[in-house]
């Protein structure tokens, strides 16, 4: 099986995966109270929530009351991520 796809035949985009961590930080805001939500995730979508989809960023962390933190992991691959309620 292919390394990246692990036999599933299909590789998210990096935005595709940003606005599965979008959704995700709202559904779990609405399950817990964290001081803050640190987003572990690959550089490329890092990038992307740094330039193009900022705004969104910023507007679901206003939106939820909470900072939203971003931190790049050179060694995952572009589909994994990690939200850690601080």
């Amino acid at each position: 099986p292919c390394a990246v796809c692990a036999g599933k035949g299909v590789v998210k985009t990096a935005r595709s995966v940003a606005y599965d961590i979008l959704r995700e930080i709202l559904r779990e805001a609405r399950q817990f109270n964290p001081k803050e939500f640190r987003v572990i995730a690959a550089p490329q979508v890092v990038e992307l929530f740094l330039d193009e989809e900022s705004l969104h960023l910023a507007g679901l962390s206003d939106f939820i009351g909470k900072p939203i933190l971003l931190q790049a992991e050179g060694g995952i691959q572009q589909e994994q991520y990690d939200i850690v309620l601080m």
